[in-house]
């Protein structure tokens, strides 16, 4: 888990692995994964870990995904711009 001031420090991108391929995604990306890939992003297990919320073989994640993250996981802090 980072800290706040590695979140400060933290590239605008998604660092994401797909069965062991990386690639980078913007903030912001609808990101949808087969369920049956093994899946981090920025270094967090997604894929099985959260299988569960799969519809029809695919985990979408249509929120930005430390938002997503955040609910899913049910830990943390979220900082909002006000």
């Amino acid at each position: 888990m980072k800290n706040f001031s590695e979140l400060l420090a933290t590239d605008l991108k998604l660092n994401v692995v797909v069965n062991d391929t990386a690639t980078d995604a913007n903030l912001l990306d609808l990101l949808i994964f087969d369920v049956n890939d093994i899946v981090t992003v920025d270094s967090i297990d997604v894929l099985p870990k959260y299988s569960y919320l799969a519809i029809n073989g695919q985990l979408t994640i249509n929120e930005p995904f430390y938002r997503w993250y955040h609910g899913v996981s049910a830990q943390g802090w979220l900082l909002t711009p006000h």
